[in-house]
Formats: structure tokens, C-alpha cells, sequence
């Protein structure tokens, strides 16, 4: 099942807006070639607005960010828990779950559909440690 990531309005405005103008101002200024470079780096960098997203898959989650691939093993997850950590992670909101895996692995993910990433998750494996703030209130 796939899950998109989350995009904050700010991040999308920045994202687009730096893509837009760093075209449109090398193009009305007639540097043909200026312009062709920041094509290029744009489509780069809508390349991750655009593919942000999270698969699991039988005992994975398939991480997509842009061109950056990650897999984290569903077995190894040590603790699932909210983050708000402003760090390097491939998630286009503030909004997101932090996924310890393995011994030193952490990566912060923030899909659209929160409640039913988590559930997925347990349904593959519910010993998960999950923190109390990400479960359903019935189950408090």
C-alpha cells in the first residue's frame, strides 16, 4: 500500500517558488543557456515534491524521496513515535512519525493518512512499540 507524503504549504511554496523563478528570471533576461541549467535543477527538485511517498510491502517500507531510495525492514523496528525534528528527512511536513530501526537507524516519515500507516504496520507486526500520543484515542 502506498502512502504519500504530507506537504506542508510552506514547503510547497518554497519548493515551487524557487523552481518557477529560478526559470522565469534567466528566461526573461534571454540567457538561453542559464535558463536550460535551471530547467534541469528545477525538475530536480520537483522531482521529490513530487515522489514523496512511503510503500509497505510485505515486511518493508519502501522509502521514495526524489531520486533517494531507503527500505526499512519491518521486523527491525525498535519504536515508532512523533517527531518534529527540523533534520534532513524525506518528508515534506513538520508533521511526522520517527521510525527507530536497527541499532543507530532513525528516519522520520510523514504520510498523508497517519492512522492507517501505523495500523498497517501493526497488522504485519503489532508487538511494535508505538508511543501513546500516535494511537487512536480508544485505545489510550
Amino acid at each position: 500500500m502506498y502512502f504519500p507524503s504530507i506537504r506542508d504549504k510552506w514547503i510547497t511554496g518554497v519548493v515551487w517558488s524557487a523552481s518557477l523563478l529560478g526559470i522565469l528570471f534567466p528566461l526573461l533576461k534571454g540567457q538561453v543557456v542559464t535558463t536550460l541549467i535551471m530547467l534541469g535543477l528545477s525538475g530536480f527538485l520537483l522531482w521529490f515534491w513530487f515522489r514523496t511517498g512511503y510503500k509497505i510491502e510485505e515486511n518493508k517500507i519502501k522509502i521514495y524521496y526524489g531520486p533517494i531510495r531507503q527500505t526499512v525492514h519491518i521486523p527491525e523496528i525498535k519504536l515508532i513515535m512523533i517527531s518534529k525534528m527540523p533534520i534532513n528527512s524525506p518528508a515534506l511536513s513538520f508533521k511526522r512519525i520517527q521510525i527507530s530501526c536497527g541499532k543507530y537507524d532513525v528516519v522520520a516519515v510523514s504520510p498523508q493518512d497517519r492512522e492507517k500507516f501505523i495500523s498497517t504496520l501493526l497488522d504485519i507486526r503489532p508487538e511494535i512499540p508505538i508511543d501513546e500520543q500516535l494511537l487512536p484515542r480508544k485505545t489510550r
